[in-house]
């Protein structure tokens, strides 16, 4: 599967925990890495637990997830990503570069 985000985009995140507001199964979350307190990590959610979250990447082969890092805390959850910005590629030209920075991909799931 193809990556959903690129290294230059950017998010933007509803905060909520896992205890209160309970994101739905497949929605792509913001947390905390469990080892690494300044890093973040924005995976999706595949499953929760008492033991955590199962937070998977979109692209296994290069993605560090809980494959690796096993269930991350619940308390660890930061928020889910309600929308992606992609910056403008440098070679573009000034209108198509301004109608690409307002362009927001507003991702629902219900």
């Amino acid at each position: 599967m193809l990556p959903s985000l690129n290294p230059d985009d950017r998010v933007l995140v509803r905060r909520t925990t896992a205890d209160t507001d309970t994101p739905p199964l497949g929605a792509v979350v913001v947390a905390w890495h469990p080892s690494q307190p300044r890093l973040r990590l924005i995976k999706r959610l595949e499953s929760l637990s008492n033991a955590g979250m199962m937070l998977l990447g979109d692209n296994p082969s290069s993605s560090t997830d809980s494959r690796q890092l096993g269930p991350i805390p619940r308390s660890a959850l930061i928020g889910v990503v309600t929308s992606r910005v992609t910056p403008a590629k440098k070679n573009q030209s000034t209108k198509t570069k301004q109608k690409s920075q307002n362009q927001l991909e507003h991702k629902t799931r219900r």
